[in-house]
């Protein structure tokens, strides 16, 4: 039974194909012509959609440009606020050494004239001693400096030598000396301007 469904659906479709093929034979020239409207609409259609992705392109182009000036825009602000942390950094420790340095030779003098910045004075003499933290802490400061900038650092190179001209100095009248000349060179405000003024 299921030959005779498909010898009967392959006649029927005979049936419909004769007259079609006849019909574009005797209707040749009306076909070319929907064909070549149909190629011409095609074009039209195709040019349309090419269109369209282009403008798509042009826009998701636009779109990363902006958010790539967006992120480079945020990426200067992160840039300066990791400059002014390490500006901060660097002022907040010649502050402190400062102030360790007031209360070291004034108040509990554990610094003073033939001393080095360490618990016993003499780090030679004692290798176990530890150095002073407001120190090492300034040596920290002098080295960010290089990461700010050129004459930060070599101003930062001066307070240290300045720093380090205290330590060892066994004559106490030289010391004082050297110790109101720093005091002199370590003003808050002029330090304050200097460093805002180099970084």
């Amino acid at each position: 039974m299921n030959n005779w469904k498909w010898i009967v659906l392959g006649l029927a479709l005979i049936a419909v194909c004769i007259p079609a093929i006849n019909w574009l034979r005797v209707y040749e020239p009306i076909a070319i012509w929907l064909e070549g409207i149909a190629l011409v609409a095609i074009f039209v259609l195709d040019s349309r959609e090419y269109r369209k992705q282009g403008q798509e392109r042009l826009k998701e182009e636009q779109e990363r440009i902006d958010q790539h000036k967006e992120t480079a825009a945020q990426m200067d602000i992160w840039r300066k606020q990791i400059h002014a942390d390490r500006v901060a950094e660097i002022f907040r420790a010649l502050r402190a050494f400062e102030n360790f340095l007031v209360d070291s030779v004034h108040r509990n003098r554990s610094f003073g004239p033939g001393r080095d910045y360490s618990e016993f004075g003499n780090l030679g003499t004692h290798p176990y001693s530890k150095i002073f933290p407001a120190y090492l802490n300034l040596q920290e400061a002098y080295y960010l400096s290089y990461l700010v900038s050129d004459p930060l650092a070599a101003y930062m190179k001066e307070r240290m030598a300045e720093a380090d001209g205290l330590q060892r100095v066994k004559d106490p009248e030289e010391f004082h000396r050297r110790l109101a000349e720093f005091h002199k060179n370590w003003d808050v405000y002029k330090m304050a301007a200097k460093i805002r003024e180099l970084s």
